[in-house]
């Protein structure tokens, strides 16, 4: 395979040199070596959009004939899915949201979720003009079925695969920031049963439950079966209820209590199917205000069910990432075949002494020694902010805990706090505004693109290692000894990437927790290899 074979598919005018290596790879691997899965590891400015793009193009056109042409995207960010259809809409590229983002033309107020779960329930009747022929949600989801390239987010293709099965199977599947695929898998199967819910719609009392044999006995045998009663029941009565502009809210309201029971009713089958004690977490919570219970199980290992749930939906899976960090760990997370998968790993191009990092101890950050340590952090990082004056930052912290220490005790109008509800407000904020204002957040340690001056300086308060409280971290943890070294350094190496996003960029990256040096001198090879290029200590 060589560059001629597939650079007219190539989306701009010359591929770089890492781009060639990694299309030629893959290509003659799928053609020569009966290998049908891709690892593509590459660093930010490789140009990993523009590589899969490539490789899906030439694939599509050697199976043009068949029936199942395309390719489907896969991403978790809505800006990178965003940055897809800007690119390479002109290449035929066609972008899907959940019915949810689209506004109903026939109706004001609705959207043609409403609209749509109507007209299945038999409560409205569609305009043969509008809801048949004009929908607009149905109108983009007739594009991105019939497109050869099609991108949309991994919960929305998860459920219209597995629940719904109106999209088309294609030939490809490129899963973009891969190493998000356990934690999309987890999400999609897990599920909770709430003690309110319960007791408020289903009028049922929940026992009290101990264990979690108790708990999953409950759930099959009593929960289950009121539940199907109750999702029978509103939609019968909502065939019954009829439309006028009068009902609408009225009506708005009883269709997403139907399709809220509807699609939990889903879930709690397909759980039941799934369950195997050895490979379910269960936890029992409590809420927060009222204190009602609530019963939540969660897959330790998502390889059994990958295949059918996602991998069968295609021929060729791609998998890109910059941090998959170990090749061998995530095939034995996925439950992929080595012996059919392809791999490929490439750094960044970018400067390393454009990008230097710097280590400043100011003590140990765990659970054992925070409090003590925290008072000498804030010191150190009001000296980082006074020596970057004039420049914009963001500070990662981890948890809650560090942010809002920082938020009393560095009092500075430059500190913009960004978690929960107003993580994307004050994010915006910090982008718009002409001061030097710092991010201090515990959740942004990817999908932020802090480009240009919009950082020119980062501070890692603590080492990310995974929450031992969490009881599916610890019995990975155990299960594969790897796992939580793996998880720390991906979350650092994805940190430290968020102000270095082209050539051009400049930011420098303040690491001040003294378990740096544990983590850094176990898992030095486990770092890109340019990663301590411009590395010192003070």
């Amino acid at each position: 395979m060589e560059k001629e074979n597939w650079v007219k598919y190539f989306p701009y005018s010359q591929p770089r040199d890492q781009q060639v290596k990694v299309i030629n790879k893959v290509l003659n691997d799928f053609e020569n070596s009966n290998k049908n899965y891709a690892i593509v590891e590459c660093g930010t400015g490789v140009g990993k959009s523009a590589i899969g793009l490539t490789i899906a193009r030439y694939l599509n056109n050697k199976f043009a004939n068949d029936p199942e042409t395309g390719c489907y995207f896969l991403t978790t960010q809505k800006i990178l899915q965003e940055q897809y259809e800007k690119d390479f809409s002109n290449l035929g590229m066609r972008s899907l949201y959940s019915s949810v983002n689209y506004s109903c033309t026939r109706k004001k107020g609705a959207n043609c979720k409403d609209v749509q779960d109507l007209i299945r329930q038999g409560a409205e009747k569609p305009q043969q003009e509008k809801c048949s022929f004009d929908c607009v949600y149905k109108k983009n989801k007739a594009d991105f079925c019939s497109s050869e390239l099609s991108i949309t987010n991994f919960s929305y293709f998860l459920t219209e695969k597995n629940y719904n099965g109106k999209t088309p199977r294609k030939k490809i599947l490129v899963i973009d920031e891969a190493h998000n695929l356990e934690n999309e898998l987890s999400k999609f199967i897990e599920i909770s049963v709430s003690e309110h819910f319960a007791k408020s719609v289903l009028k049922i009392r929940m026992p009290n439950l101990k264990t979690q044999f108790q708990s999953f006995n409950w759930v099959k045998d009593v929960y289950l079966p009121n539940l199907n009663q109750v999702n029978n029941t509103l939609s019968e009565k909502l065939k019954r209820f009829g439309i006028t502009s009068q009902k609408l809210n009225d009506l708005k309201s009883l269709h997403q209590k139907v399709q809220l029971i509807s699609n939990h009713l889903t879930k709690i089958k397909q759980f039941i199917e799934l369950y195997d004690k050895d490979n379910w977490i269960f936890e029992l919570n409590q809420t927060e205000k009222k204190g009602f219970t609530k019963l939540v199980f969660k897959p330790v290992e998502v390889s059994k069910y990958a295949h059918e749930y996602l991998l069968s939906h295609a021929d060729y899976v791609i998998f890109m990432s910059a941090t998959i960090i170990s090749h061998d760990g995530f095939c034995e997370l996925i439950g992929l075949d080595r012996e059919k998968v392809t791999f490929i790993k490439e750094e960044t191009p970018f400067d390393p002494s454009k990008r230097p990092i710097v280590y400043m101890n100011t003590g140990k950050m765990s659970a054992n020694f925070i409090d003590k340590t925290l008072p000498e952090m804030t010191k150190t990082i009001k000296e980082i902010i006074d020596t970057h004056k004039g420049q914009k930052g963001i500070i990662h912290t981890h948890n809650k805990k560090i942010a809002e220490y920082i938020r009393l005790t560095v009092k500075s109008s430059r500190i913009k706090v960004a978690y929960g509800s107003n993580r994307e407000s004050v994010l915006k904020e910090h982008c718009n505004s002409k001061n030097d204002t710092i991010l201090v957040s515990p959740s942004m340690a990817e999908g932020v693109d802090l480009k240009g001056d919009l950082s020119k300086f980062q501070i890692i308060c603590k080492v990310p290692f995974p929450y031992l409280g969490d009881k599916v971290c610890r019995k990975k943890m155990n299960k594969w000894k790897w796992w939580y070294d793996t998880q720390t350094i991906r979350t650092i190496v994805q940190s430290v990437g968020r102000s270095i996003r082209n050539e051009e960029d400049e930011a420098i990256t303040y690491i001040l927790d003294s378990d740096w040096k544990r983590i850094m001198s176990k898992c030095y090879d486990m770092f890109p290899a340019d990663f301590f290029k411009s590395y010192c200590e003070y």
